[in-house]
């Protein structure tokens, strides 16, 4: 197999969980990363690891404030041009019922997964196809599919229509060489949702290993390779597809 066209990949939420290791990994394949992320720390100190490998950029700045984020954006697409775009934004590890939500739940939640996710397609993409080359991945999850045990009807709603608003994306961009597509991860032992899992009681977290049918959580590692695939050159005809990575919770 040739080795991958070096591209310049913008990954948004790059410092943490899952992204972390798809910035490494890109890093790996030679593509120039520009790594967006509101923790400075940690976003500094992965484009200081990363720059061992290949080029990077590291930008500070919070992709929820969407005018400030929208004028960031538009920056890094006039220098960098970036033909990958990995949304890996939101995440909630709360449970809470239906009756106890209240709009600022479903107001934040859908700001942090749905709208951050299409401000950063809304700037990136139209650059991507007029260049004639695109690859964007959008986070999900498997209770956008269906239902969750980990959180709650805000973030399940907000991830449902991750899936929704891709699809349609796609659609307008098939054609183009610009694809879109969602990863909708089941429960993936990231930092933050192991950390939520070790603050349950002993009799919760056993109803919890009960309902997952290969009676543990995915790794980060295996969470990253169908993101990987999804920025790969052979996911030319993937488009408005969604991944499940849940091992076969939902099924």
């Amino acid at each position: 197999m040739s080795a991958p066209t070096p591209r310049t990949a913008l990954l948004i939420g790059a410092a943490g969980g899952i992204l972390k290791e798809v910035s490494r990994e890109l890093a790996e394949q030679g593509h120039t990363l520009v790594l967006f992320d509101r923790d400075a720390a940690a976003v500094h100190l992965l484009a200081e690891e990363l720059g061992r490998l290949t080029k990077v950029e590291a930008v500070v700045g919070d992709i929820t404030d969407i005018p400030a984020a929208q004028a960031q954006l538009t920056d890094i697409v006039d220098r960098f041009a970036p033909s990958i775009l990995v949304n890996g934004v939101g995440g909630d590890t709360r449970v809470i019922g239906y009756a106890d939500l209240t709009r600022d739940h479903f107001d934040q939640t859908y700001l942090e997964n749905v709208v951050s996710s299409w401000i950063a397609v809304k700037v990136c993409a139209p650059r991507m196809a007029a260049e004639g080359y695109g690859r964007i991945v959008n986070f999900a999850s498997a209770g956008g599919r269906t239902y969750s045990h980990f959180n709650n009807a805000a973030y399940v709603g907000a991830k449902a229509a991750v899936i929704g608003m891709t699809k349609q994306m796609a659609y307008e961009l098939a054609g183009t060489g610009v694809v879109a597509n969602v990863v909708a991860h089941g429960p993936i032992a990231t930092d933050r949702v192991a950390g939520a899992f070790e603050r349950r009681t002993e009799e919760s977290k056993k109803d919890v290993m009960s309902r997952l049918p290969m009676g543990r959580y995915g790794t980060v590692a295996e969470a990253v390779g169908s993101v990987l695939h999804l920025c790969s050159e052979s996911a030319g005809y993937s488009t408005g597809s969604v991944i499940d990575i849940n091992g076969g919770l939902y099924m």
